[in-house]
């Protein structure tokens, strides 16, 4: 199985459902099952979020502008779409891609 090495252990702990789990750099953590010390998921999904998010706003800002009336139903089922697929691209990019490191927010 596929797993996430702890920037403080440096040890292979974490699998890709926890590492995606992990929150962000302002988030509190998630601990690591072997050290216990909080690991986050790096600027890097922070950067991916951003970009996946403008560009979501911009598709849906073009659709919303180009749909007339008769394609109302449409429009609204490809906005739905447009904004799950930011969701899951955001879940599988933390779920395999960028590192594990120290949150900035420590809390005891």
């Amino acid at each position: 199985m596929m797993k996430f090495t702890c920037p403080h252990c440096n040890e292979k702990t974490f699998t890709p459902l926890q590492k995606a789990l992990a929150g962000s750099m302002k988030s509190v953590g998630k601990s690591c099952p072997n050290c216990g010390r909080k690991c986050c998921n790096g600027m890097e999904s922070a950067y991916f979020d951003s970009i996946i998010s403008v560009i979501m706003l911009i598709a849906i800002f073009v659709i919303y502008m180009k749909a007339d009336a008769s394609m109302k139903l449409q429009s609204s089922i490809l906005i739905s779409g447009i904004i799950i697929a930011r969701f899951v691209l955001s879940f599988l990019f933390k779920m395999f891609f960028g590192k594990l490191v120290q949150p900035v927010r420590t809390m005891k």
